[in-house]
Protein backbone atom coordinates (compact mmCIF):
# COMPACT_ATOMS: atom_id res chain seq x y z
CA UNK A 1 0.00 0.00 0.00
CA UNK A 2 1.46 3.79 -1.17
CA UNK A 3 0.86 6.74 0.84
CA UNK A 4 -1.36 9.65 -1.14
CA UNK A 5 0.56 12.27 -2.89
CA UNK A 6 -0.56 14.16 0.05
CA UNK A 7 0.33 12.31 2.68
CA UNK A 8 3.62 11.65 0.97
CA UNK A 9 4.47 15.68 0.28
CA UNK A 10 3.71 15.59 4.46
CA UNK A 11 5.97 12.66 4.69
CA UNK A 12 9.12 14.76 3.06
CA UNK A 13 8.68 17.92 4.84
CA UNK A 14 11.06 18.91 7.35
CA UNK A 15 8.46 20.68 9.71
CA UNK A 16 4.69 19.67 8.75
CA UNK A 17 1.52 21.37 11.44
CA UNK A 18 -0.74 18.39 10.60
CA UNK A 19 1.22 14.87 11.00
CA UNK A 20 -0.62 11.29 11.17
CA UNK A 21 -3.08 9.63 13.46
CA UNK A 22 -3.45 6.27 14.62
CA UNK A 23 -6.98 4.55 14.25
CA UNK A 24 -8.06 1.81 16.67
CA UNK A 25 -10.99 0.05 15.65
CA UNK A 26 -11.91 -3.34 17.87
CA UNK A 27 -15.07 -5.60 17.08
CA UNK A 28 -16.42 -9.11 17.92
CA UNK A 29 -16.68 -10.88 21.17
CA UNK A 30 -20.16 -9.66 21.92
CA UNK A 31 -19.01 -6.10 21.82
CA UNK A 32 -22.25 -4.07 20.80
CA UNK A 33 -20.68 -1.28 18.97
CA UNK A 34 -17.16 -1.37 17.91
CA UNK A 35 -14.17 0.48 20.41
CA UNK A 36 -13.00 3.44 18.25
CA UNK A 37 -9.68 5.09 19.16
CA UNK A 38 -7.53 7.82 18.26
CA UNK A 39 -4.25 8.19 19.62
CA UNK A 40 -4.56 11.86 20.18
CA UNK A 41 -5.30 14.06 22.60
CA UNK A 42 -8.66 15.32 20.52
CA UNK A 43 -11.57 13.49 18.80
CA UNK A 44 -10.97 12.72 15.08
CA UNK A 45 -13.83 11.70 12.89
CA UNK A 46 -12.92 9.64 9.87
CA UNK A 47 -14.93 7.51 7.83
CA UNK A 48 -18.07 8.48 9.00
CA UNK A 49 -17.27 7.53 12.43
CA UNK A 50 -15.87 9.02 15.64
CA UNK A 51 -12.81 8.07 17.11
CA UNK A 52 -12.63 8.63 20.61
CA UNK A 53 -9.04 10.75 21.84
CA UNK A 54 -7.30 7.88 24.31
CA UNK A 55 -3.74 7.19 24.01
CA UNK A 56 -2.33 3.88 22.88
CA UNK A 57 0.50 2.00 21.93
CA UNK A 58 1.07 -0.73 19.98
CA UNK A 59 5.07 -2.62 20.97
CA UNK A 60 5.75 -4.26 17.61
CA UNK A 61 7.07 -7.93 17.93
CA UNK A 62 10.37 -9.22 18.28
CA UNK A 63 11.74 -11.41 15.27
CA UNK A 64 12.45 -15.01 16.83
CA UNK A 65 12.90 -18.34 15.09
CA UNK A 66 9.92 -21.00 15.58
CA UNK A 67 7.62 -18.20 17.04
CA UNK A 68 3.93 -16.70 16.25
CA UNK A 69 4.89 -12.99 15.53
CA UNK A 70 3.09 -11.73 18.64
CA UNK A 71 2.50 -7.42 19.02
CA UNK A 72 1.32 -5.93 22.35
CA UNK A 73 -1.63 -3.32 22.50
CA UNK A 74 -1.53 -1.24 25.96
CA UNK A 75 -4.33 1.66 26.00
CA UNK A 76 -3.56 3.93 28.76
CA UNK A 77 -6.33 5.72 31.21
CA UNK A 78 -9.27 3.50 30.12
CA UNK A 79 -12.37 5.13 31.38
CA UNK A 80 -15.45 3.44 33.29
CA UNK A 81 -17.57 2.87 29.97
CA UNK A 82 -14.19 1.01 28.01
CA UNK A 83 -13.09 -1.03 31.42
CA UNK A 84 -16.41 -2.42 31.83
CA UNK A 85 -17.13 -3.41 28.43
CA UNK A 86 -13.78 -4.95 28.35
CA UNK A 87 -14.62 -6.98 31.73
CA UNK A 88 -17.42 -8.10 30.62
CA UNK A 89 -16.31 -10.22 27.65
CA UNK A 90 -16.80 -14.18 28.09
CA UNK A 91 -13.90 -16.11 28.63
CA UNK A 92 -12.20 -16.93 25.12
CA UNK A 93 -13.69 -14.05 23.82
CA UNK A 94 -12.74 -13.84 20.00
CA UNK A 95 -12.40 -10.21 19.38
CA UNK A 96 -10.14 -8.75 16.60
CA UNK A 97 -8.32 -5.01 16.12
CA UNK A 98 -7.69 -3.28 13.11
CA UNK A 99 -4.85 -0.39 13.11
CA UNK A 100 -5.23 2.54 10.72
CA UNK A 101 -2.91 5.19 10.13
CA UNK A 102 -4.52 8.41 8.32
CA UNK A 103 -2.94 11.96 7.78
CA UNK A 104 -5.04 14.57 9.80
CA UNK A 105 -5.35 16.66 6.98
CA UNK A 106 -7.34 14.34 5.15
CA UNK A 107 -8.48 11.83 7.69
CA UNK A 108 -11.03 10.20 5.64
CA UNK A 109 -7.82 8.31 3.99
CA UNK A 110 -6.52 5.34 4.98
CA UNK A 111 -3.16 5.39 4.36
CA UNK A 112 -2.24 2.28 5.93
CA UNK A 113 -4.20 -0.45 7.23
CA UNK A 114 -3.37 -3.89 10.18
CA UNK A 115 -5.39 -6.42 11.54
CA UNK A 116 -5.12 -8.64 13.59
CA UNK A 117 -6.87 -10.54 16.75
CA UNK A 118 -6.87 -9.99 19.86
CA UNK A 119 -5.72 -12.32 22.78
CA UNK A 120 -5.22 -12.31 26.39
CA UNK A 121 -6.97 -9.10 26.85
CA UNK A 122 -6.57 -7.50 30.47
CA UNK A 123 -8.20 -4.56 32.10
CA UNK A 124 -8.24 -2.40 35.44
CA UNK A 125 -8.75 1.17 36.10
CA UNK A 126 -5.45 2.15 35.27
CA UNK A 127 -5.06 1.05 31.76
CA UNK A 128 -5.85 -2.12 29.16
CA UNK A 129 -3.52 -4.52 27.39
CA UNK A 130 -3.69 -6.93 24.83
CA UNK A 131 -1.84 -9.29 21.96
CA UNK A 132 -2.17 -8.50 19.14
CA UNK A 133 -1.20 -11.33 16.63
CA UNK A 134 -2.63 -15.06 15.22
CA UNK A 135 -1.48 -16.56 18.38
CA UNK A 136 -4.84 -18.49 19.37
CA UNK A 137 -5.37 -19.31 15.78
CA UNK A 138 -2.19 -21.07 15.13
CA UNK A 139 -2.81 -22.77 18.72
CA UNK A 140 -5.94 -24.93 17.28
CA UNK A 141 -6.05 -27.96 15.85
CA UNK A 142 -6.08 -28.22 11.93
CA UNK A 143 -9.48 -29.90 11.74
CA UNK A 144 -12.43 -29.93 13.89
CA UNK A 145 -12.57 -33.81 14.27
CA UNK A 146 -10.05 -36.64 13.96
CA UNK A 147 -10.17 -40.20 13.06
CA UNK A 148 -8.86 -42.39 16.24
CA UNK A 149 -9.66 -44.70 18.00
CA UNK A 150 -11.28 -42.63 20.84
CA UNK A 151 -14.11 -40.57 18.16
CA UNK A 152 -14.05 -43.80 15.63
CA UNK A 153 -13.48 -46.87 17.37
CA UNK A 154 -15.22 -49.13 14.15
CA UNK A 155 -12.36 -48.00 12.15
CA UNK A 156 -9.48 -49.03 14.46
CA UNK A 157 -8.93 -52.88 15.38
CA UNK A 158 -8.76 -53.67 19.05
Amino acid sequence: MSLSSTALVAAQRTSDAYGFLYLLTITGGGIAEPIRLVADTRNCESQGFTFLALQFEVVLPKEAAKEVPRAQLRIDNVGRELGQELESLQPGAELAARLQVVYRATPDVVEYEFSAPLSGVRANVFAASATMGPTELMRRSAVNVRFDPLTSPGLFPD
